[in-house]
């Protein structure tokens, strides 16, 4: 059970905002420009709050680069963190989109960061293992056909039992650089188990994923996310790449992803993905999860 911890309560004036999104409002601090502060909107729980901050911390703690988060805070009404700042970062996404002759590189860079991740005992008393709570959550769908269902949980069965550290979100524009050091970001999904799970997301989108969609999210197309995709999976496999077991194994890491999107899309539908609120609901989720997972 997690230990409560009391909020610092901050002086909002000694702050000033820079940017906000779905789920929150980021700021520079007036006198410091080493930290940042985080704060999520007022629907986000005290509770919340404080789990996301301890799970940073953990991931921090453990030797995983990424920014480190110094207070657990509140001004008043809403609850964050303070972390470092990570001035001139710049993410591998926008990189590749400016710069695409660069793409062997990246790919090689974050394919080297993904494996030193993956070799990483995760602490298992925070996290979660990720095949569990993926089951989970698509056993308890009511959209996705049972047959389809069955099928998906079983490929998530068949995969490896392991207790290292898992992104949860690995896509290039979670992994970042800054005044030449790279780190991870975006670690909200991060927990343990196989590490085919990792490429959840871009095997499934690189393949089937539609472009106005990846220009939103990732900056770049579908071809050029394929390849980029193509080549990280090279450098990380190195001889397995491009065996019938190894295809096989990744056609069912896409269809886990699918019937993962059909779960999580209530929360990306109208935040993430504007250009998509004026569709159907069932055309748009659609466009998401491609042809793996056809909504009749």
């Amino acid at each position: 059970m997690m230990t409560e911890m009391e909020a610092k309560h901050i002086n909002l004036n000694e702050w000033e905002s820079f940017g906000g999104g779905g789920f929150g409002e980021s700021f520079y601090n007036k006198t410091d420009d080493s930290v940042i502060l985080k704060l999520n909107k007022t629907s986000v729980s005290a509770q919340k709050a404080q789990e996301e901050f301890r799970r940073s911390k953990a991931v921090y703690d453990m030797g995983i680069p990424s920014a480190e988060p110094y207070e657990f805070v509140t001004d008043g009404e809403r609850y964050g963190m303070i972390v470092q700042r990570i001035r001139g970062k710049e993410s591998f996404g926008r990189i590749l989109a400016d710069h695409p002759e660069r793409l062997e590189e990246l790919s090689g860079i974050t394919a080297d960061y993904a494996k030193t991740l993956h070799a990483t005992p995760c602490n298992t008393e925070v996290f979660d293992d990720m095949a569990r709570s993926t089951r989970a959550m698509i056993a308890a769908n009511k959209t996705i056909p049972e047959d389809i269902k069955a099928s998906v949980l079983g490929y998530i069965d068949e995969l490896e039992p392991a207790t290292t550290c898992l992104h949860g979100d690995l896509n290039p524009c979670n992994i970042i650089t800054a005044e030449g050091k790279v780190y991870w970001i975006d670690l909200g999904d991060f927990g343990y188990g196989d590490p085919l799970l990792d490429f959840c997301i871009m095997e499934h989108m690189s393949h089937l994923g539609q472009n106005p969609l990846l220009r939103h999210v990732f900056h770049v197309d579908r071809k050029t996310l394929r390849r980029y995709y193509e080549s990280f999976e090279r450098h990380y496999f190195g001889e397995r790449w491009g065996s019938a077991e190894l295809r096989e194994k990744m056609d069912r890491i896409a269809h886990i992803q699918a019937a993962k999107a059909l779960c999580i899309w209530p929360s990306a539908y109208h935040v993430n993905l504007p250009f998509l609120q004026g569709k159907r609901l069932k055309t748009a989720i659609n466009l998401f999860i491609g042809d793996h997972l056809k909504m009749k």
